[in-house]
């Protein structure tokens, strides 16, 4: 649930951490310099199904994903990257927790992420026509 504040918000972020062990989760961390934060950009969509896929390179500090298909590289981020997330906080019952998703680079974020994002840009449009 989308708590206080307004809900979520879109933000430029820049890349500051880049998780590449292979043992781990594909994430990174990024600062929201508007509002002065830190967060956890995690692709947990992407371990779950093809991390054949995700190309993890310690050297540059970059995480890379390439098209199955074609074997060409879609999308990649690294520090210093600037990138596109949507920040909210989910409450439960006793704390709140910042999340940060990511919507670009799109071939990295997560579909459910990005399908919101088109439902919530669509519903402001019929708006604005009436």
């Amino acid at each position: 649930e989308e708590g206080e504040g307004g809900g979520a918000k879109e933000e430029d972020a820049y890349v500051l951490d880049v998780e590449t062990s292979p043992n781990s989760e594909p994430s990174f961390t990024v600062m929201v310099p508007r509002y002065g934060i830190e967060g956890r950009v995690r692709l947990s969509h992407i371990a779950a199904k093809d991390d054949e896929n995700l190309i993890r390179d310690p050297e540059k500090h970059r995480l890379a994903y390439k098209d199955a298909k074609s074997g060409k590289m879609k999308a990649s981020v690294a520090v210093f990257d600037k990138v596109r997330v949507k920040i909210w906080v989910r409450s439960s019952r006793d704390r709140k927790e910042l999340i940060v998703d990511l919507l670009e680079p799109r071939a990295l974020a997560d579909p459910a992420v990005l399908e919101e994002k088109e439902k919530r840009t669509t519903k402001k449009k019929l708006k604005t026509k009436k």
